[in-house]
């Protein structure tokens, strides 16, 4: 049996060997990329799924270190501010619990900032008062020291006009007629009310008109008249407005000057008088 070999169809095989070759190297090639890549997304995967639960281990840690710290502060709480009857209050209780007494507390510090606020204003206005009985009685002691040589005496009613300054303390009459006694020259101690009289300071005009100040902030305007002048004697000063106000000054000349003095309208079962220089 004889084989005939067609040399066109062996031309066609040889031709197609290769080819077949190149397919199954790329389609190996092909293979291996792809087997090398999904083992790189699997170790990548697994990668970030160790480090996933590195991360929440580290996490978990520190909430529990925190849920310590708040279960330890809430214990605190529990045994300084809440009652015994409370003090088996679940955390979720509590923390409403300790919002309201957090509020109670803080209107308290309102509260308590406020009356603070209205103390030091106080303080304030005691302390501005304090410093102008400062000054008064510093000009006092420079005016009275000078006082004996120069002392204002005047020669009629009509030498009053001008201004004259007055340094006067309070005196309290005790007793009865025979058995009285002058009580202190000295200011008295809760003397408020009393101050609020002390005249520092008068101007007298030709017209009869005068203006008086008063300790405690009032200037009152009244007229005024001179009753039974004497340059030796003592005599009286009244003033008037209508029924609003009265005032009568008994004036003593002595060798230091004018003394003054008058009684305080309080109504008291005790009889206070101011008494001191008037020097213009």
């Amino acid at each position: 049996m004889q084989i005939t070999t067609n040399p066109q169809t062996m031309k066609q095989s040889t031709r197609s060997f290769p080819l077949f070759i190149i397919c199954v190297i790329l389609i190996f090639g092909i293979q291996s990329y792809t087997a090398a890549q999904s083992k790189k997304e699997v170790q990548f995967s697994l990668d970030t799924l160790i480090k996933s639960n590195q991360s929440l281990q580290e996490d978990y840690k520190t909430m529990k270190e925190a849920w310590k710290k708040q279960n330890s502060f809430f214990e605190h709480v529990k045994s300084t501010l809440f009652d015994a009857s409370e003090i088996n209050t679940a955390i979720e209780d509590g923390i409403s619990k300790f919002d309201e007494i957090n509020k109670l507390s803080k209107g308290e510090l309102d509260k308590l900032n406020s009356e603070s606020k209205l103390i030091k204003d106080s303080l304030i206005k005691i302390t501005d008062r304090a410093n102008v009985l400062e000054s008064q009685n510093k000009a006092y002691n420079q005016i009275l020291l000078s006082a004996l040589s120069a002392a204002s005496f005047p020669k009629s009613a009509k030498d009053f006009v001008g201004t004259w300054d007055l340094f006067l303390n309070p005196v309290q009459l005790s007793g009865e007629p025979f058995e009285s006694g002058i009580i202190g020259f000295n200011t008295f101690t809760a003397n408020d009310s009393l101050n609020l009289h002390n005249v520092y300071k008068i101007e007298f005009t030709e017209d009869e008109l005068a203006t008086i100040y008063f300790n405690g902030g009032e200037i009152q305007k009244s007229f005024y008249s001179v009753k039974d002048f004497s340059d030796n004697e003592p005599y009286i000063i009244k003033f008037s407005k209508n029924d609003d106000f009265k005032l009568t000054m008994l004036v003593s000349p002595v060798a230091s000057g004018l003394m003054v003095s008058y009684e305080l309208p309080l109504k008291s079962d005790k009889v206070y008088y101011y008494y001191g220089l008037m020097k213009k």
